[in-house]
């Protein structure tokens, strides 16, 4: 045991005051140096901060509830917001059922909901119904879309600009209602704000990293047309509103894989490390949060085992290694999200499928799943009024149940595309058809696509 004199203890206790008011009159030099601006953004910041921790355990609850009113507005005054959004609570527990991520856009006798709302989302129910009115708690959120072009992210390569990504600013009116159309068997979309919302509160928790492993990447594989690219971007969209309170600017880039190959040789990897150079700078702000869409990844991340025994071009073998060295570059930042998708999972590499932290398969819609996508096409064309309906809601019930069972097998894009084609093939007398008229049409184009697939697969056999 060591023991310290009362002479020495002075003498350190000088000392510590004197390093103190050293390091005071250091803090206020550096405080002297900044400017007004920079102090201002520092307090923000900080504000903005203890925000997003208070806002935490209310998100929380939101998601465990699976409830949550997202409000679309014209214009979000600031002096009516509360009021706003108790007229938004009441107008909600109006409603009788509430199901399948149900829009409303109609507010006949709400004089403030039809000045400042276009329209209200109402919940992710993927498996269940609920009664307006065995709500108990509501978690609202008012928000306006922006509008302006996506901007293009470009690299110069001796002269030539070429174009890597598009990046919008959310949340953007191109992406609104895409995530509300999506209609999946399993509670997929559900399970993704689930995890985004994980991934933030762990960090927000302090969590190590080095103890709980986190990439923040997620692959989606599946045949083409059933949904992968469009979910992501619905889910890019649904984050920007939900964790609103969380950060202050949210962006969305969508990277084009086949500008990366350049024609000069080996320019390919250096330029898809100039577009994680500069994603890097952006998520050095906290309070911005970067998602990133890199669609048909097999086009990037091919196989290296494969590349080597066909004898792929090396520039290929860089690309794949740059994107699983920027990957793990950006593991070290919260505040960014990679999405990815694949037609052809079985090519991609294996170091990049061991880094995704969620991997959802994407496959054609069930029987119920078609006959879902079917009644919002009918519902759409009735309110659009260009079916007059005429049909008891059993019987159109019945009749697309029909029709969804001879749909078996078909993607999502093909079967919201059968009813423009269908209405294409009728011969108009009214301003309207009726529903029996695109039942019969409907039909005959599953016929004919059913053939013209069967053609095709006897060709590409032969």
């Amino acid at each position: 045991m060591s023991v310290i004199s009362s002479t020495q203890n002075k003498i350190n206790k000088k000392r510590q005051n004197s390093k103190r008011a050293s390091q005071s009159r250091i803090n206020k030099l550096k405080l002297s140096s900044t400017t007004v601006d920079d102090r201002i953004s520092i307090e923000k910041n900080h504000y903005k901060y203890e925000q997003a921790l208070k806002a935490i355990p209310i998100l929380a609850q939101a998601f465990a509830n699976g409830f949550f009113t997202e409000v679309n507005c014209r214009i979000l005054p600031e002096n009516l917001l509360d009021q706003l959004a108790q007229q938004v609570y009441q107008f909600v527990r109006k409603q009788d059922e509430l199901n399948r991520s149900l829009i409303l856009n109609r507010f006949v006798e709400e004089a403030l909901l039809n000045e400042y709302v276009n329209k209200i989302y109402l919940g992710d129910f993927e498996e269940n119904k609920i009664k307006a009115k065995e709500i108990n708690s509501m978690h609202i959120i008012l928000y306006k879309t922006k509008d302006d072009n996506p901007l293009n992210h470009e690299v110069s390569i001796e002269g030539e600009k070429q174009k890597l990504a598009c990046r919008w600013s959310l949340p953007h009116y191109q992406f609104e209602s895409l995530w509300e159309t999506l209609e999946f068997d399993l509670p997929l979309k559900s399970q993704l704000m689930q995890y985004v919302f994980t991934v933030i509160r762990f960090d927000k928790a302090n969590i190590d990293r080095t103890v709980i492993h986190c990439n923040q990447t997620i692959l989606l594989y599946g045949p083409p047309g059933c949904g992968k690219t469009t979910l992501c971007k619905g889910l890019a969209q649904k984050v920007s509103i939900r964790m609103k309170e969380l950060f202050s600017r949210f962006y969305f880039y969508e990277l084009n894989a086949g500008s990366l190959f350049s024609k000069w040789f080996s320019e390919s990897s250096h330029n898809l490390s100039r577009f994680f150079d500069d994603i890097t700078r952006i998520c050095y702000d906290p309070l911005t949060f970067v998602i990133i869409l890199i669609d048909e990844i097999e086009s990037l991340s091919i196989s290296r085992i494969s590349s080597l025994s066909s004898n792929e071009p090396s520039d290929m073998l860089r690309v794949v290694n740059t994107l699983l060295t920027q990957i793990d570059r950006l593991k070290s930042f919260s505040n960014i999200l990679i999405l990815t998708t694949s037609n052809l999972i079985e090519i991609i590499d294996q170091a990049l499928i061991d880094r995704s932290d969620l991997i959802l398969f994407i496959g054609p819609p069930s029987i119920k799943t078609t006959f879902h996508i079917y009644r919002a096409c009918f519902q759409e064309l009735i309110e659009k009024n260009l079916i007059y309906s005429s049909c008891q809601s059993d019987e159109l019930k019945d009749k697309l149940w029909n029709l969804a069972k001879l749909s078996q097998g078909l993607s999502g894009r093909t079967l919201r595309k059968l009813p423009m084609m269908a209405f294409s093939h009728i011969q108009q007398i009214d301003h309207f058809i009726y529903p029996e008229q695109l039942f019969q049409a409907m039909h005959q184009q599953l016929i004919y696509h059913k053939n013209t697939n069967n053609y095709l697969q006897q060709f590409n056999s032969s």
